[in-house]
């Protein structure tokens, strides 16, 4: 047995159409195409992964903190998703995560227009 990731992560929101439009003109993803399951969903490709997203107006439990979508210019994006409707959390910044070999990031913080907390990561060469 193999075990290769995640298959897509899932966000659900009270606003479907926005959602997919925000994510697709904010941070490049590509619509995959939308289906009916309990509740209407869509596929969302941004980079080499899949953000699924469903319409609920009762979002439950058992959500994500957030997710973070990997770039190269952190910076860029940062502004680019405000430009978009994204709100500020934290300015992109430099950190240092200690692994057991220090890392170096850049990354910031946005909610997207449901509230959701979006981190935009990069990690840098040594």
């Amino acid at each position: 047995m193999t075990v290769n990731g995640f298959a897509h992560c899932a966000l659900y929101v009270p606003r479907l159409e926005e959602t997919v439009r925000f994510y697709t003109e904010g941070f490049g993803a590509r619509n995959l195409g939308y289906f009916q399951a309990s509740s209407r969903g869509c596929w969302l490709k941004i980079g080499k992964d899949i953000l699924e997203i469903f319409h609920s107006e009762d979002l439950g439990t058992g959500c994500f903190k957030h997710i973070a979508i990997a770039c190269d210019d952190v910076d860029a994006l940062y502004d680019r998703a405000l430009s978009f409707g994204a709100g500020e959390m934290i300015a992109p910044k430099d950190a240092v995560l200690a692994l057991n070999e220090p890392v170096k990031v850049r990354l910031a913080f946005v909610t997207g227009i449901n509230g959701e907390e979006i981190e935009l990561f990069h990690i840098c060469e040594a």
